[in-house]
């Protein structure tokens, strides 16, 4: 049986589908259903987000996701420093109007000061896609100061919902949305501005259509967030656990971060015969040049497994490195 760690997003229950298809409707069933939705978002959304999620009102912005947040912004500056590993499509998005450069965390701050002008650095955390790592105190001084020498810090908090709430560094423009909670589908995000800094023309106006953007006021509540974290986040956390508690068992690895997913390198190997190995261990697994990965890395997610199905994906895994004589490792 093939096990898919490809990070597919988790089913919703039965009974939250039929609430967010009433809320649905009930927003469907307003006469100014088809009305342009105000710059910054639907005041009742605002209202939501500023309640279960402290979104501070007036300085929030209602997107489309993440990834239509780095569209809105391309061509803010005319050079953006994005991490690496990270998601390869936000620098792809971001080079259509901007020379980017993908550098690890720690060469970021360096980077940054040695242009003669205020640049985006753009960085995901907590947990960041695909290696699981967070900012530790250093990293986020080190934000916090280039925002203050006046470059645009973007915190990407997608995989806000693995972590306990933390807030952006001071100074940094924090993007988010639900597609790690509730799926990619859900076309739902928000930015919020800077303390004091004048939410960008471009981002006003970028959020969905008004009937869904009252789906969702009319849907999330306390009660609904937290089936969907029981649905949809525990699982995946349970699953990643067992996976890196059986490998610890087995091979004494030890793995860095948490949230949905980890990387893992082969030494030497090229990624076609990587993922081909993998695949016939019966594992898909996301190869590492969809994150600017190291060579031969691939990334593990857990949200199409249970806590069963990862310790076989785990004991899989220990098969195929013993074939490597400890070429395959996790990646820290």
């Amino acid at each position: 049986m093939t096990l898919d760690l490809t990070g597919p997003p988790r089913p919703w229950p039965h009974a939250l589908v039929r609430r967010f298809g009433a809320a649905h409707d009930r927003a469907l069933d307003r006469a100014d259903c088809w009305a342009t939705p105000p710059a910054e978002g639907d005041p009742e959304l605002l209202e939501r987000l500023a309640d279960l999620f402290g979104a501070p009102p007036g300085r929030t912005v209602v997107t489309g996701g993440v990834r239509q947040f780095a569209g809105s912004w391309a061509g803010l500056t005319r050079t953006a420093l994005v991490e690496r590993p990270g998601f390869a499509d936000i620098g792809l998005v971001l080079a259509g109007t901007a020379a980017v450069s993908a550098l690890p965390w720690e060469e970021l701050p360096g980077a940054a000061q040695s242009c003669p002008e205020p640049v985006t650095v753009w960085v995901t955390s907590p947990y960041r896609n695909p290696d699981g790592h967070s900012l530790d105190t250093a990293g986020r001084a080190a934000l916090a100061e280039l925002a203050r020498a006046g470059h645009q810090v973007v915190v990407n908090q997608v995989y806000r919902w693995y972590a306990p709430s933390v807030e952006p560094p001071p100074g940094c423009w924090s993007v988010t949305s639900l597609a790690k909670l509730c799926g990619g589908g859900s076309r739902l995000g928000w930015a919020t501005v800077p303390d004091g800094v004048t939410v960008l023309p471009a981002l006003r106006g970028s959020g969905p259509a008004t009937t869904w953007q009252r789906a969702w006021a009319g849907f999330l509540d306390r009660p609904a967030l937290a089936s969907l974290h029981r649905s949809c986040i525990e699982p995946t956390l349970e699953a990643r656990g067992a996976f890196t508690d059986r490998l610890g068992e087995l091979l004494g690895w030890e793995f860095a971060g948490g949230g949905m997913s980890l990387s893992l390198s082969w030494h030497g190997a090229e990624e076609d015969r990587v993922m081909a190995e993998f695949a016939e261990q019966e594992l898909r697994v996301g190869p590492g040049s969809a994150f600017d990965g190291q060579a031969g890395s691939v990334r593990l997610a857990f949200t199409g497994v249970d806590a069963a199905g990862a310790v076989r994906a785990a004991d899989r895994v220990a098969l195929l490195a013993a074939r490597t004589a400890g070429a395959l490792m996790p990646v820290r």
